[in-house]
């Protein structure tokens, strides 16, 4: 009984050293944000963490006459239900006021092309602010442990930059780039699968212009049932593979 032990454990150690050796991270964008957005659902097991915005305002909206000068609420960074959003390199300045902050925004204050995110009454979004960088860190125990998450969003890459998404999970890493020229008012659905716990992970969002910005909303983070499933498959055939041994002898 204690060989048999014995060589579950190492076979258990061995399965988990080639889950963490094989590790990888899949960023994808789809420009048919609906349907991206059921895929990426459809991937989904268990619950899930949610974050809308909605409740980042700080009530009044300051309206300055021009899209750039309102928004919902301003600052560097936003602790969320989903981790922690901080600008970290600022875009023009000029009429964009508060360029080193980010903000939330609303149908009736957000800026041209972002509106898409808003369907409904008090429906709020996380804006870029056109920001050249911005760090999205999951630094909270809402999704610890957890490995998969889709957003919407919109109006990126129209006036001729590139938004180069960069996920790092501590241990793999990928990229995904929103090419140039897309129509004015775009809305995609942008999503990432990690093979590892994205606990402590950063997406990173960069700009290749100063002159370019997005919003972001709906973010869903969750688990995908495969790298469990498959260290159970994994435990099994240790299991019966060492119960035909015994068997044998």
């Amino acid at each position: 009984m204690k060989a048999f032990a014995k060589l579950s454990l190492l076979g258990c150690a061995a399965l988990f050293a080639a889950t963490a050796a094989n590790a990888s991270v899949i960023v994808n964008y789809n420009a048919d944000a609906n349907a991206g957005q059921a895929q990426f659902m459809s991937y989904l097991s268990g619950p899930t963490v949610v974050e809308n915005f909605d409740g980042l305002a700080n009530g009044t909206a300051a309206n300055g006459g021009t899209h750039q000068n309102s928004w919902m609420s301003h600052a560097n960074s936003y602790n969320t239900n989903v981790g922690t959003f901080s600008l970290i390199s600022a875009g023009q300045g000029g009429s964009n006021l508060f360029n080193n902050h980010l903000m939330i925004e609303s149908r009736s204050t957000g800026e041209y092309g972002r509106e898409a995110l808003s369907t409904y009454q008090g429906d709020l979004w996380l804006d870029s602010n056109d920001a050249r960088a911005v760090s999205w860190q999951f630094n909270n125990a809402q999704t610890a442990g957890m490995n998969a998450f889709g957003f919407f969003i919109a109006d990126a890459a129209d006036v001729g930059a590139t938004l180069t998404l960069y996920f790092d999970d501590n241990s793999s890493s990928d990229s995904y780039t929103i090419s140039p020229y897309l129509a004015s008012g775009n809305l995609g659905f942008v999503s990432v699968r990690s093979s590892m716990s994205i606990t402590g992970a950063t997406l990173s969002f960069l700009n290749s212009k100063g002159n370019d910005g997005w919003g972001i909303d709906d973010i869903i983070v969750g688990n995908l049932p495969e790298p469990g499933s498959l260290i159970l498959l994994g435990l099994g055939v240790i299991g019966l593979g060492a119960a035909r041994r015994r068997q044998k002898a």
